[in-house]
């Protein structure tokens, strides 16, 4: 089983020196491939170039006190990037929150710079349309919806934004099709009405 915490706020001293993480500006996008029945996500978050300060957690699928994915992730199939470490988030005993997953830089050196981005990952049985679409918990609120600190969790206020899922190749394919066969139906159209001017 993977570790789980309940997330805790601590006040420490000198709390008000930490800048505040309104300088980030986070972007990330998430794609699945399958395998087998399970099926392997990748994300790509990028600390924006307009960004005045670095990011030291992200925290996907999750918003404070609650957590988006249906079911737990696949213990020890993770993507964490170098000098970051991952912990499964999840309120134990209450069955109306699902999971979330919570990576932390190991120190200031390995925090997300800006204008740079870091890979992440996990595999799960949730199926794409699940982890692209609404919390089966919170049913007003899209699974990708997140948070980013630039140091520690609960260091600053955060940001909270949404990954955005990356379309399947199938899907842009099938898009493709779909539009060159309206043109050519469009142009039949016209030829059709040409002749008969």
């Amino acid at each position: 089983m993977g570790k789980f915490i309940v997330p805790v706020i601590v006040l420490t001293l000198g709390l008000s020196a930490i800048p505040a993480s309104a300088d980030i500006v986070p972007d990330a996008t998430i794609s699945a491939k399958a395998d087998g029945a399970l099926y392997d996500y990748t994300i790509t978050l990028t600390n924006s170039a307009a960004s005045t300060d670095v990011i030291g957690t992200f925290w996907y699928a999750w918003v404070p006190g609650e957590d988006f994915l249906a079911t737990q992730p696949i213990d020890g199939d993770y993507v964490t990037p170098t000098g970051w470490h991952l912990t499964v988030t999840h309120f134990p005993n209450v069955p109306t929150n699902g999971f979330a997953l919570q990576w932390v830089a190991d120190s200031p050196a390995s925090a997300l710079a800006a204008g740079d981005s870091r890979t992440f990952g996990f595999t799960s049985a949730d199926t794409p349309a699940q982890v692209y679409g609404l919390s089966p918990f919170y049913p007003a609120t899209p699974v990708g919806t997140s948070f980013v600190y630039h140091a520690a969790p609960f260091s600053d206020p955060g940001v909270q934004f949404l990954v955005g899922a990356v379309p399947e190749p199938s899907s842009i394919s099938l898009f493709g099709l779909g539009g060159l066969g309206i043109l050519a139906a469009y142009r039949r159209r016209a030829k059709s009405r040409a002749i008969q001017a």
